[in-house]
Parts: C-alpha cells; structure tokens; sequence
C-alpha cells in the first residue's frame, strides 16, 4: 500500500488529548506518526494548512433501507452520503426487509455491506422479529457471531414484559438494547409536538425495568427537557446507561413545521427552545453522551402528503457536521475537540466500532476539515438517494474536504 502525509494541518484527537499543529504519516492503511515537520519525501502529500486533521466521524444511528427499500436509499448511496459527511463507520438499523432478527438474515445483510458499502457499517441486529415487539429475535445466536447492538429503532417495545426478557437475556450475553423511546400508546401525535409525555413515559418506563434486570441500554434521539433530567438521574444511580441527542433535535424547534413542512417531521419530534438549551447542558455535563445522525431517507411520496400521513424523518449524513460546526462551535463557543469527541471517539468506544482515534498504529480513518469554509446546503446536490431535509438553502460554516478509509480517500470536496 502506498504512503501518504498529511502537512500542516492542527490535529485534534481527543482519545489522545492531541490538539496542536502536526502532520500526519500514514503508512499500509495504519496511522505511522503524528508530529511536527515530518519529512518523507516518497509519499504522496497533502496541504492541510487550515484544515482540521480529526478522527473520522462515528455515527451510531442511521437507516440504510436497504434490503427492501431501495427506491428510498442503497448501502452505495447511503455510504457514499456518509463519506460526504465525514463519516468513516456507521450503526445502521434493523428496519429492512428481511429484518436481521436471524443469523440468516443477518449474513445476508452484511453480504450486501461488504459488496457496496464505501465506509464501515455495523449492522444492528432486531431486538424483536419483525420489529412487532412481541417475539425475541435469536439474540444468543446472533451475539456468539459478534453481533454487540440490537435495536427496534422506529418503534417502541411497548410490552414491559418482551422488554424485560430482553434485557435480562442481553445482560447475560453482554450485549446492548438501543431503544426508541415514544410511548406510542399514549396517542400524542403532531399538533401536540409541545407534549413531551410519549417520551419521558418510556424512558421512566424503562430505567425501572433496567433497575431489575441489569444490562446496557443506550437511549436514542433524546428530544426533551425532562427525558435529559431522567437519564441524569439514572447515571447518578450508576446505571449502565448511555444516550443520544440528533442535530435536528439541537437546532430547529416544532416551529420549523411552517415553513418546511413535512420535511420538518420526524420521531420524536421536533419540541421548543427550552428543549434545547437543556439538551446542549445535557450534552456538556455528560448526561447525553454523543450526537448521532438519524439519517433517515424517505422518497418524495411518502413526504409529498398530509401531514399525519408523511413519513417521520430526515436525511442526516451530509449535513450533521457542518450543522453541528455551525451551530456548536462558531455559534455558541464549543471547542473543536468538544464536538470531535462527541462524533467520533465516544460513539466509537461506547459501541467498540473501528475509529474514534488517531492512535498509532490504528486504522487510518481520518477526516480532514475545513472549519471556516462557507456554503449553503443543496438538497440537489446532497449523495443520498432522498431528499427529504428541512435545511435546504440554510447557510453553514464548515466543510468536510477529504475522508479517508484505511488511508485511502473516498470521498475528496476540492
């Protein structure tokens, strides 16, 4: 394999608490140095003068739809949007066809990932069969073939009892549950977004089954005020606990609704400025561990309809960085090795995925970034199959430039 060097760039590697300027050498795939003026003048080189060097971005939650739902989104194109943002490993979901509630299935998924995927992608495995939240999938099997995530993402395991034999099984197998918290039984649907019920029901719900049967459960797209206070709570009570909060959740309120319609309608849904102060404060103390994408793929006829009709979600690969840059960093003063650790080396060592660090020796998953570089988002020219965002002709400030797998780069801006 070749060399390749990275010059001149201000490296930021929180696993390592690395934020100064340095270059990069990166030997056979593998991170071969980081320090300053490194001199190696048979490799292939690479002005990074501006540009941030970082561990390649981990996203521990998205949807690829494929198999089953193609016309919305493929491993090809959903990994190439990925690449686009920055990402080098992605947790993708269960809610295909067929649902990776088996071995069987599973390897069948995973054949489909190893034929067309551009970064790494880690399949979560069903928490139950066809994600009915009535029937265990084989999670003892799946797990001894080193499935380590299961989840029913998109629908809430509404039976306290399936719940909890799914958690006393994953303790003993030492797996994770990540659970969509909505309490769907309570019926609070849009226009009654303000209503944070169908979320904090679950989330109580759940750390009590949790208190019984021990285990690890994540909690994905933290959307209120109220679930960031249990989720603290419960970590103070040392529970075996982590969670999630998506950038749509961190940056519009349910008032987007107006102006983008059903492109703004997702699960949960989007809630109130009071929100998300407190889940930026959840973010900082800790209390919300990462923040994840969500990508979320739809074709136009299942948003282009009434509003109770369209499908929930929005696409998140492309956009959740220079958001996140945008909104955390220039806007409200976060450090760059605040957001890079909550990207990249914490998802990576809460679910034990390749990347998260520029450790010698380590893959050489690398993004390189440009902070300053101003653009607006264009849903026409995103890599996602779908378009389904409500941040068309939003102006961002910071740009994903080149992402590197192994040290090959697989997507390149300029």
């Amino acid at each position: 394999m070749s060399t390749l060097l990275l010059k001149n760039g201000r490296v930021i590697d929180p696993s390592q608490n690395i934020d100064n300027n340095a270059d990069v050498l990166i030997k056979d795939g593998k991170v071969a140095a980081i320090a300053a003026n490194i001199n190696d003048s048979n490799c292939e080189q690479i002005d990074c003068a501006g540009l941030w060097i970082t561990p390649g971005l981990v996203d521990g939650h998205c949807h690829l739809r494929e198999p089953g739902a193609e016309h919305k989104e493929t491993i090809a194109t959903g990994t190439q949007a990925a690449a686009r943002g920055g990402f080098t490993t992605v947790v993708a979901m269960a809610n295909v066809n067929p649902v990776p509630a088996s071995l069987k299935d599973y390897k069948k998924i995973q054949k489909l990932i190893d034929q067309t995927a551009v970064v790494r992608v880690i399949q979560a495995a069903s928490v139950t069969k066809d994600l009915k939240g009535r029937d265990l999938c084989d999670m003892a099997t799946l797990a001894a073939a080193g499935v380590k995530i299961f989840s029913d993402d998109g629908y809430f395991i509404d039976r306290a009892a399936v719940l909890y034999q799914a958690l006393k099984l994953a303790a003993k197998l030492d797996v994770t549950l990540a659970l969509h918290e909505e309490d769907t039984s309570l019926k609070l649907y849009w226009p009654t977004a303000y209503e944070p019920l169908n979320e904090i029901a679950a989330i109580a719900r759940d750390l009590e089954i949790l208190r019984v049967t021990g285990g690890k459960v994540h909690f994905q797209h933290i959307s209120t005020s109220r679930g960031v206070e249990l989720i603290r709570r419960a970590k103070q009570e040392k529970l075996n606990i982590t969670a999630e909060v998506c950038p749509h959740h961190l940056t519009l309120t349910a008032e987007a609704v107006y102006s983008q319609g059903t492109d703004a309608k997702m699960a949960p849904p989007l809630r109130t400025k009071e929100d998300i102060a407190e889940l930026i404060k959840g973010l900082d103390d800790g209390t919300l561990d990462m923040i994840a994408t969500d990508h979320a793929p739809h074709a136009e006829d299942d948003k282009n309809t009434v509003f109770d009709l369209a499908a929930n979600g929005i696409i998140g690969f492309e956009t959740a960085f220079p958001l996140m840059v945008t909104e955390l960093i220039h806007r409200r003063g976060f450090s760059p090795m605040w957001l890079i650790e909550r990207m990249s080396t914490i998802p990576a060592r809460i679910f034990s995925l390749p990347g998260g660090s520029l450790l010698v020796g380590n893959h050489a998953d690398i993004c390189v970034i440009d902070p300053n570089k101003e653009w607006i988002i264009d849903k026409r020219q995103l890599a996602s199959k779908s378009r389904n965002t409500p941040y068309h002709n939003t102006p961002v400030k910071g740009k994903v430039i080149r992402t590197l797998i192994d040290g090959k780069v697989v997507y390149k801006d300029y």
